[in-house]
């Protein structure tokens, strides 16, 4: 049975956190950046796993059109967003069929804004802890050798740096409950996978600006071909695909102006991935991708580039 580090637990690490359709037009996930290799696998023994995770994102939303944030109308916004996660996993109940475990992730960013608030130019930059996310326990079951599926809800907490007077907030001063739902599908024969995230995103009020962001359901797929023998050490290539959805009306006086402010998203890039085992209980993987969004409406527009370093001990 082919077991290996999932990065499922990172539970939607993704991703920006800043308050930014929604608020802002962001919300928490950038498109493509919620998949990973192997994202329905926790390790088959009990123990760490250590993961650290950078995204930079590069987007904007035209001036010619008006964007609600902090609890005000902006001429379109643009974004440069560091994004970067240390996550701790613990796995502590495993069996044949189930694995049980916990995670804690906490983020620090680099967030620079610029917009045209109340007819003036407005540019801040800010580098600052963000929201502190957590799944206090995940389930992964193993249907089969080739077919496994994952379940948890993570939980972000509004811990990080906010303040309703400045847009480069690295915290969005909500709580926000993430039901997470993930499946890896392995080909021994020719070494690949498919994986999949789904995921339904519900946010509370913004007691600072009295808006509440409607839900988000988002939807990443992973397809990968790793080179060289079925478990051995080495490179891998495929192509990752997200897709973001509003589901619900975003709730505040600037929300109704806007009809709700109902976003989407749609995004496609490669990914390149390396493993190595290095010794019977401890391995070392990374990745790295970039995602290029289209079919865009009420968020930021752009590119997103993602790499993620992983040590299981």
């Amino acid at each position: 049975m082919i077991y290996r580090l999932s990065f499922a637990l990172l539970l939607t690490t993704s991703m920006v956190q800043n308050a930014l359709a929604v608020e802002g037009g962001i919300g928490r996930p950038i498109t493509g950046m919620q998949v990973q290799p192997y994202n329905a696998i926790l390790p088959a023994e009990n123990g760490g796993v250590l993961t650290l995770s950078s995204i930079y994102y590069d987007g904007g939303i035209s001036k010619s059109k008006e964007v609600p944030i902090i609890g005000q109308l902006s001429a379109g916004l643009d974004y440069k967003v560091s994004y970067n996660l240390i996550n701790g996993i613990f796995v502590w109940n495993s069996t044949d069929k189930w694995s049980v475990a916990t995670t804690v992730g906490i983020p620090v960013q680099y967030t620079d804004i610029r917009g045209s608030i109340n007819n003036l130019d407005a540019e801040q930059s800010t580098t600052k802890f963000g929201d502190a996310v957590f799944s206090p326990v995940s389930f992964n079951y193993h249907f089969s050798p080739v077919m496994h599926g994952l379940f948890g809800v993570s939980i972000y907490a509004p811990t990080g740096s906010y303040d309703k007077n400045i847009v480069s907030n690295a915290g969005q001063n909500t709580w926000t409950f993430v039901p997470n739902v993930a499946f890896t599908k392995i080909f021994p024969t020719g070494n690949a996978e498919i994986s999949t995230n789904i995921a339904y995103e519900i946010y509370t009020k913004n007691d600072a600006t009295d808006y509440e962001n409607g839900d988000l359901f988002r939807m990443d797929i992973l397809g990968l071909k790793r080179f060289g023998d079925v478990g051995s050490d080495g490179l891998g290539a495929g192509a990752v695909f997200g897709w973001i959805q509003q589901t619900t009306d975003d709730k505040s006086n600037l929300g109704d102006r806007f009809d709700g402010f109902k976003g989407k998203a749609l995004g496609i890039g490669p990914i390149l991935t390396y493993e190595k085992k290095l010794s019977e209980t401890t391995a070392l993987s990374a990745s790295f991708r970039g995602v290029y969004e289209f079919d865009v409406k009420n968020r930021p527009e752009g590119e997103a580039y993602q790499l993620t370093v992983n040590y299981q001990f």
